[in-house]
């Protein structure tokens, strides 16, 4: 579990860094990352954000970040897919954290209190019999790789990754975000 959350931070750690120095989003488009945290809203536009890269061996992976700004690495959302195992394209649909053939992670950073959700979270439910009441999920309605990804996600997060700690609840979860 933890190598999954470390190698989700490591990952987008480098997106936020490479992708700082790329121009702003333009405000005329209304790019944002909004939700609301256990009922107070959230909205992102200062950085906001879509990657996708091939990792090699067909692996591909994409990245979706709303931040407080282009430095901010204690104030952001990042979601991440990957299509391992299971291969083939990442596109429109929906994407569970109990998927078998992707990997669904997401990370709320908020003060210095980092909140995930996904895939190990989903496995560390089953393993310790701990039941998550809204599993994370998001929905992709608009992926095209030269110009925006647009979506919806909810679900449940908890500090550090870890179900036995405390449990904040994102819902109505946006993004409209170009690709840099």
């Amino acid at each position: 579990m933890n190598r999954m959350k470390k190698v989700f931070h490591i990952l987008l750690l480098p997106t936020i860094l490479f992708l700082s120095c790329s121009k702003e989003s333009d405000s005329d488009e209304n790019y944002h990352v909004s939700f609301t945290v256990n009922g107070v809203a959230k909205t992102y536009t200062a950085h906001t954000l879509a990657h996708l890269q091939d990792a090699g061996g067909g692996n591909l992976e994409l990245t979706i970040l709303g931040a407080a700004n282009s430095t901010s690495y204690d104030d952001y959302l990042g979601i991440y897919i990957n299509n391992s195992p299971g291969g083939g394209a990442i596109q429109a649909g929906q994407y569970n954290d109990n998927t078998p053939d992707r990997i669904v992670l997401t990370t709320y950073e908020n003060g210095g209190s980092a909140y995930e959700a996904g895939h190990t979270v989903a496995e560390q439910g089953v393993i310790y019999n701990v039941p998550i009441a809204n599993h994370f999920k998001v929905t992709i309605t608009e992926l095209t790789t030269n110009g925006v990804a647009r979506g919806t996600f909810s679900g449940d997060y908890y500090k550090d990754g870890d179900v036995h700690s405390t449990k904040i609840s994102i819902m109505n979860g946006e993004f409209y975000v170009k690709f840099q």
